[in-house]
């Protein structure tokens, strides 16, 4: 592992990861366009989330209040369970999960569509924000802009340090849309969010729903999302050999 990298953010305990070390996360070995590139990947805040249990979130920028509503129930409901939240940093339900995660007491990791010395913590996250409970990670080069692709491409790095992942309002094509259906090709829980009067802008769950997505949906006694489903897939090992992280100690 090395941590010799510096660029001029102040990120703490800033280290690079090569895609060959032993210290490379083994839940991301099997991603095709890390171990492809041979990228090594950058890391700022607190390493050892990536020993825990996650759950990705990915929707659109410009969620309805109820998608809004959703996202934040399941992120409240994983903090409070000691799951990590992971998403990808952008407006909408990406930057909702992210501070309700951290707002409710939990953790969080922010994937990076760019290079790791772009990152500032957004001034509406600030007032929740605890370097000890986040972790910020890219796959690019320090300097790599912003681009399309580079938020498509880090999907995949979102599904690989998830267990599962949850999807609010996918369009009928985009990211949102190809993140669930990579999630399915790599063999991991999917659940879509599902409730009344769905936008018009959201046609992707049903077209996820129909490929393998699972229905999540809001409890009528308790009015909050129906995860103990997830949870117990979060927790779960994908074989024998596999052993899954102790939760997280309520913060």
């Amino acid at each position: 592992m090395n941590s010799e990298f510096k660029n001029g953010a102040d990120l703490p305990n800033l280290t690079v990861v090569d895609a060959d070390s032993e210290q490379f996360p083994p839940q991301l070995k099997g991603i095709p366009s890390l171990n492809r590139s041979s990228r090594p990947l950058y890391f700022a805040g607190n390493l050892s989330l990536l020993g825990f249990p996650a759950i990705g979130f990915c929707g659109s920028r410009k969620s309805s209040e109820k998608g809004m509503e959703a996202v934040r129930d399941c992120c409240e409901q994983a903090a409070q369970n000691g799951i990590v939240v992971v998403s990808g940093n952008a407006k909408g339900i990406d930057f909702s999960a992210h501070y309700t995660a951290l707002a409710s007491g939990g953790c969080t990791i922010l994937v990076l569509p760019e290079g790791i010395q772009s990152f500032r913590v957004r001034k509406d996250l600030r007032s929740v924000w605890d370097w000890n409970r986040a972790l910020v990670v890219s796959q690019f080069a320090p300097d790599a802009p912003w681009t399309v692709f580079r938020a498509m491409e880090r999907n995949d790095l979102i599904i690989g340090l998830s267990r599962a992942m949850v999807v609010v309002e996918a369009g009928d094509t985009g990211g949102t849309l190809s993140a669930g259906k990579a999630t399915l090709k790599a063999g991991k829980p999917l659940y879509v969010a599902v409730y009344e009067n769905m936008p018009e802008n959201a046609p992707g769950n049903d077209i996820l729903l129909k490929i393998g997505g699972k229905r999540l949906s809001k409890s009528r006694a308790s009015g909050r999302a129906k995860l103990a489903g997830l949870f117990d897939e979060v927790f779960l090992p994908r074989d024998p050999l596999e052993t899954v992280g102790p939760q997280l100690a309520l913060i």
